[in-house]
């Protein structure tokens, strides 16, 4: 709760009509993105975040809360991550822009369809591969991936259960 009352707070700074050039030069990244992914009309309530929560994993970069029926509720994209800033800078590099999207994608998968990790990382890869992302992102993406699953495996106490055997095996 705590963190997303500062979520709000920063929410409400970002759009103050006191916003220096950065706040406004991220808005227009934030208009980019969505249409970069083919997301310009889905009407996604999304927020620029300047602060990430404290129980987020290092190198977080987008995240979707669920309301208490497991709906999206909103996308958060956090304006310090690497990604963010390199697509944010002047002319921003379209590698850049394609991984930021790459996540918008990845979080509005989130946001429709629920919580699977392994679902909506194969959409933000499928993505990645069809607008020409350069290895180096798509390999990030699959070892954030890699990572993300052998966690929640571990979580679920997955890895200390034996493997299943097929019907009919010994």
């Amino acid at each position: 709760m705590r963190h997303l009352l500062a979520v709000s707070t920063l929410a409400l700074a970002l759009h103050s009509p006191w916003a220096s050039h950065d706040d406004q030069v991220e808005r227009e990244t934030l208009k980019r993105v969505p249409v970069l992914a083919g997301l310009d009309r889905a009407n996604l309530p999304i927020t620029l975040v300047a602060v990430a929560p404290s129980s987020a994993s290092h190198g977080i970069e987008a995240w979707t809360t669920f309301d208490a029926e497991e709906q999206g509720e909103r996308i958060f994209l956090y304006i310090g991550s690497d990604m963010f800033r390199c697509a944010n800078r002047p002319l921003g590099m379209r590698q850049c822009l394609v991984r930021l999207a790459s996540v918008l994608v990845h979080e509005a998968w989130h946001f429709e369809h629920g919580r699977s990790e392994r679902d909506a990382y194969e959409a933000q890869i499928a993505f990645l591969l069809r607008n020409g992302a350069a290895t180096e992102h798509v390999n990030a993406v699959r070892l954030a991936q890699n990572r993300v699953l052998a966690k929640l495996r571990r979580a679920n106490g997955c890895e200390s259960q034996p493997p299943r055997s097929s019907p009919g095996a010994p």
